[in-house]
């Protein structure tokens, strides 16, 4: 049997502030450009757009409060 002497390290998988906020980015385009088409969808985009926005804004906060810990 094997054991695992080592702790495993802080985990850096983490999605980046800017990730969010690109996509949010895109889903207000695209939203924009879904309604000059009267396609349903873009309300799906529009919707969605705000909850990325919100990630984004959390995420940046815990970077930020994390570099301000170091």
């Amino acid at each position: 049997m094997t054991s695992q002497s080592d702790t495993p390290s802080e985990k850096k998988d983490k999605i980046p502030w800017y990730a969010y906020f690109i996509g949010a980015v895109l889903y207000t385009a695209f939203a924009g450009w879904l309604f000059a088409e009267s396609s349903p969808l873009a309300w799906v985009c529009i919707i969605s757009a705000p909850v990325g926005f919100f990630y984004a804004w959390g995420a940046w906060k815990r970077e930020k409060r994390t570099k301000n810990n170091t």
